[in-house]
């Protein structure tokens, strides 16, 4: 091997040296309140890991430069998942053997997050998922919570765009996941048993989907649902233009990914899609300016959530040290109960009995040059 490569190896092997014993100090240190993330951080999936972590880091910031919580700094650790079930379990679960942990953010995809929930149930440890999605996450557990709206929601959102644009003959296209499976499923019931519609499903890492598109070309769909995430769905939009499919085209809130502009280009024109509203409250306001600053880019619902998911968290950490004198997976799950209308920069948040957020508003969205615009709101 030549000099140089060893000494790549060699740089590469210290560095992971260096921060395995730099986690390890973070974790250990007395006085210090700690929290793991767990979310895909590379992969297909990484961008809305990527915008989750964000959102925590600036909420971390600012709870420890206003003195921590009860005196206490916050450290949160972010691992990667690379969005596989397998992977995040292994994480949870030596983080809660080894180093104790009691909290953690994650899942952020619906798969992963059902993977570790029975995990933390078990071990009465709170998971807390930014963005998950399945609608049997609100079955998951007393330890289980989560921030975003359900599929249930989503999936009536999308129902009720596609009815306002007169579908009446529809095609679902979907991933089959946790995720894909309960968008599916939540619509094809909202059109009803009468309704003439065409379902078929695609696996994970798909690049090819012609022949799923062959019997979309045959089944003549006046609309097409794509349940998928960014790179799938952009590829299909590619396809679909290829081979001469031409009808209505509706999305989740997945699809606003500048990925997709890169990848589909003007195969993405004219494609509606749902997305949460940030409301214009005191608190989005002033944690968008703090974000434009530290990131120099707008706030998205993705950042707002890993924002959020810290700052409940640390109310509920703090309300445990003041009435229980501890913290630990069952206070704490406690105090989230208790929480009523906690001002989140996503709105005003109470958790229901499942541990699910009420409904959020949403709006319909369309790409339009190139670009993702906002249409109205969706009542």
């Amino acid at each position: 091997m030549k000099k140089w490569l060893w000494a790549l190896v060699g740089v590469i092997a210290i560095t992971i040296t260096i921060g395995f014993f730099v986690h390890q100090k973070e974790m250990k240190q007395p006085g210090v309140i700690k929290i793991v993330h767990i979310s895909p951080l590379t992969g297909d999936a990484a961008v809305w890991g990527q915008w989750e972590k964000e959102g925590i880091n600036l909420a971390v910031e600012q709870i420890n430069k206003n003195g921590g919580i009860k005196g206490r700094r916050l450290v949160v650790l972010h691992e990667d998942s690379k969005a596989d079930p397998k992977t995040a379990v292994s994480i949870i679960r030596r983080y809660i053997k080894v180093d104790k942990v009691k909290i953690f953010i994650g899942g952020t995809l619906s798969s992963t997050t059902l993977a570790m929930a029975p995990i933390a149930e078990k071990n009465r440890v709170i998971l807390l998922t930014p963005s998950a999605q399945s609608p049997k996450i609100s079955e998951a557990g007393d330890y289980i919570f989560r921030l975003f709206i359900s599929s249930s929601g989503e999936g009536k959102y999308l129902y009720q765009l596609a009815q306002k644009m007169g579908i009446k003959k529809p095609a679902l296209l979907y991933i089959n996941n946790d995720y894909g499976v309960g968008l599916k499923d939540v619509i094809r019931k909202l059109f009803g048993e009468k309704t003439e519609i065409l379902i078929d499903s695609y696996e994970p890492q798909t690049t090819d989907f012609r022949s799923q598109l062959q019997k979309v070309k045959k089944f003549q769909p006046d609309g097409i649902f794509l349940l998928g995430y960014p790179k799938d769905m952009a590829l299909i939009l590619v396809q679909m233009k290829e081979m001469g499919i031409k009808a209505k085209i509706f999305a989740p809130d997945a699809f606003e990914a500048e990925e997709i502009i890169k990848i589909a280009k003007d195969a993405a024109e004219s494609v509606y899609y749902v997305y949460p509203i940030l409301p214009k409250l005191e608190q989005t306001l002033k944690v968008k300016k703090l974000f434009l600053e530290r990131y120099k880019k707008d706030m998205n619902i993705y950042n707002a959530m890993g924002y959020d998911a810290v700052m409940i968290l640390a109310t509920a950490i703090k309300n445990s040290f003041e009435k229980y004198g501890k913290v630990d997976g069952e206070t704490v799950k406690k105090e989230l109960y208790k929480l009523k209308n906690f001002p989140g920069v996503t709105g005003y948040i109470t958790f229901d009995k499942n541990g699910d957020v009420l409904e959020r508003s949403m709006e319909a969205r369309v790409v339009k040059n190139g670009r993702f615009v906002k249409l109205w709101e969706i009542k």
